[in-house]
C-alpha cells in the first residue's frame, strides 16, 4: 500500500468518524435537550394551530423511554423527574395509541377530582375562574367564543368554544360541556385541549395519561404554515406548484411566539 493510498484511507476514516460524532451529538440534543414537534390537528386551536412547529424542552420533566427515538425498552418510569404544573402544554404518548404524539394542556394532577359543568372546570369541587373575553374566527371561517381561564395555581390561558349560536353543534357542545366525574389516579394526569369542542382529550378517548408517557414541554412556535409543502398524492408538477402555495401560507405573525398566555 502506498503512502498516498494509506493517507486517503485515513482521511476517509476520519470523515466517517466525524460524521458519526455529529449524528450522536444531534441525537443527544434531540433526546435530552430540545426537539421540534409538528402539530397536525386543531385540538389546541387557537393557542397552537395546525401546521405549526413547536420548540419543546425534553429536560422539563426528566426522562423516560419515550424521550428517546424508537422508545427503547431500557428502563421504566422516569429519571431526573420534575413534577409538571397545571397549565403546562405537554407533548406525550396517548395510552390508546403509543405510536402517536399528542399536545394538550395539563389540568388535573394525581389525586384530583375533575368535572366540567356547563363548560366550567371544577377541580376538587371548586370552579376555576372563567370569563368571556371576545371571539375568534379561524382560517376556515369558523367562529369561536374566547374565554380566559385561571387555574388554582394562578396560571391563565385562553380556551375556545364553538359559537353557541350555531345550533348544528348543540349536541357536540353538550357532550363536551358536561362530563362525568373523573378521579385522577396516582402517577397519572388529566388533559384538555384549548379547542374545547374539537379535542380528543381526557374527557373522551384519551383518558388519564401516565407520567411515563410525557415527552416534552411545549414552549415556542418556531414555524407556522397553513399549507403543507409536500403531499402524498399529485403529480411532480403539482408538487412543485405547491411550493408557491406553501410560501404564501407562511404565518409570519405566529413565528417565535410563546404558546403561553401573555
Amino acid at each position: 500500500m502506498t503512502a498516498i493510498t494509506e493517507k486517503k484511507i485515513n482521511h476517509t476514516i476520519n470523515e466517517i468518524r466525524s460524521l458519526i460524532y455529529v449524528v450522536l451529538i444531534a441525537l443527544a440534543i434531540r433526546s435530552l435537550v430540545i426537539e421540534l414537534f409538528f402539530v397536525p390537528t386543531g385540538s389546541m386551536k387557537a393557542t397552537v394551530l395546525e401546521g405549526e412547529y413547536i420548540f419543546s424542552t425534553k429536560y422539563s420533566y426528566g426522562y423516560s423511554r419515550y424521550s428517546f427515538p424508537f422508545s427503547p425498552n431500557i428502563f421504566s418510569g422516569r429519571v431526573f423527574a420534575s413534577a409538571p404544573q397545571r397549565g403546562d402544554i405537554i407533548i406525550f404518548r396517548p395510552p390508546m395509541n403509543m405510536e402517536l404524539r399528542y399536545i394538550k394542556r395539563l389540568i388535573g394532577l394525581p389525586g384530583d377530582k375533575i368535572q366540567l359543568i356547563k363548560d366550567v372546570i371544577y377541580i376538587n369541587d371548586m370552579p376555576i375562574v372563567r370569563s368571556e373575553i371576545g371571539d375568534y374566527t379561524d382560517e376556515q371561517g369558523q367562529k369561536y367564543n374566547k374565554y380566559k381561564e385561571t387555574l388554582p395555581n394562578g396560571v391563565s390561558y385562553t380556551a375556545y368554544k364553538l359559537d353557541q349560536k350555531m345550533e348544528k353543534f348543540t349536541m357536540m357542545i353538550n357532550k363536551y360541556s358536561n362530563t362525568e366525574i373523573f378521579y385522577v389516579p396516582k402517577d397519572h394526569y388529566f388533559f384538555l385541549g384549548d379547542n374545547r369542542d374539537c379535542s380528543n382529550d381526557s374527557r373522551v378517548d384519551l383518558g388519564f395519561v401516565p407520567f411515563e408517557n410525557f415527552i416534552a414541554k411545549g414552549r415556542v412556535i418556531l414555524f407556522s404554515t397553513k399549507e403543507l409543502l409536500w403531499v402524498d398524492n399529485g403529480s411532480i408538477t403539482e408538487r412543485v406548484a405547491r411550493i408557491w402555495l406553501w410560501l404564501k401560507s407562511i404565518r409570519f405573525n405566529r413565528m417565535f411566539k410563546s404558546i403561553y398566555y401573555d
